[in-house]
């Protein structure tokens, strides 16, 4: 159970991503753009965006129980000087449409036509496109359904995408254990497997109002669409999807992948290695001492790595 003294810290970061705005608009502050994309079915998808458009494009697709806020330090960083960076909230997500049926949750090609939707509306011209955890399966459902013509490069961030293999947390991990407590019905439950879940995303603890603001975006993806999310994912031939290996001989684009040293929820060694291994031409990166969330751990070097892979990418396409 989260301690009395967090709930504060938690109703205000709750407070804080309920009153974001949801239509299009410039907020004079940070430069950062809100805007509204409808994906699959209607679904609106909190957008934001930094950086002007027909500018190259990197298009940021964060984890499980996460949002578009995750990015913050690339948003807000040097970053927008050079690129046009969008990222969203995914379906089921912290301001994004959250639809009861489990059949919108549990098709490829629905996260697939949301992402595409949110690069047309966007004027992204095949970016760079970065998936985080979770994020990195959904950037793989985009190129199981759309190939990778449309892109300029892949950077998978702390994620498999299931193109590779590797050992996942035991059930009686923290990692494990805080995700069965955000699917519980009591809410109680739902805070404590929240406040775990933030602390796990950093190697360090953050600092206090960002940890609130991250377990806040947990709460927001409610039990319901995460059991939906967890539910097994058809292809679009109607065969459960258990494994993209399959996608690896398609990726013809460059493909970074970054990943901590201490992160709880895989062996970065070994996914290194798998990556080496299914990937020849990857370029490989891991942080001493950073945990799930390079690009909050170590915004500067992160986003320094990502404009050089991404600059590279582009001349290359």
């Amino acid at each position: 159970m989260i301690p009395f003294g967090s709930m504060p810290l938690v109703v205000a970061a709750v407070t804080l991503c309920i009153s974001s705005p949801v239509e299009s608009r410039a907020a004079a502050d940070n430069e950062i753009a809100y805007r509204t994309v409808y994906g699959v079915d209607g679904v609106p998808l909190n957008v934001i965006e930094a950086g002007a458009p027909g500018e190259p494009g990197i298009l940021l697709i964060h984890g499980n129980g996460q949002g578009s806020s995750s990015w913050h330090r690339q948003m807000k960083s040097s970053l927008a000087n050079d690129f046009h960076v969008v990222a969203f909230d995914l379906r089921g997500h912290a301001n994004s449409g959250k639809p009861w049926t489990i059949e919108s949750y549990n098709r490829a090609c629905i996260w697939a036509d949301d992402i595409a939707a949110v690069m047309r509306e966007t004027g992204l011209v095949k970016p760079i496109v970065v998936g985080w955890s979770r994020g990195g399966l959904m950037t793989m459902h985009y190129v199981r359904c759309f190939g990778t013509d449309t892109l300029s490069g892949i950077a998978m961030v702390s994620s498999r995408g299931r193109l590779i293999e590797v050992p996942l947390p035991t059930r009686d991990s923290p990692a494990r254990i805080s995700q069965v407590q955000l699917e519980e019905s009591d809410f109680e439950s739902n805070l404590a497997g929240a406040h775990t879940f933030a602390r796990l995303m950093t190697a360090e603890p953050m600092d206090s109002e960002w940890t609130a603001v991250s377990a806040a975006m947990n709460i927001m993806s409610p039990p319901y669409a995460r059991r939906a999310m967890r539910s097994p994912v058809y292809d679009p031939d109607g065969s459960v999807i258990k494994s993209y290996a399959s996608l690896v001989k398609k990726i013809d684009v460059p493909f970074l992948a970054v990943m901590g040293d201490q992160d709880p929820f895989r062996d970065s060694l070994l996914l290194a290695a798998a990556f080496s291994s299914a990937l020849p031409h990857a370029q490989i990166l891991i942080y001493p001492g950073v945990g799930h969330s390079p690009f909050l751990e170590r915004p500067e070097r992160f986003n320094e790595d990502l404009r050089k892979f991404a600059l590279r990418a582009m001349e290359a396409r």
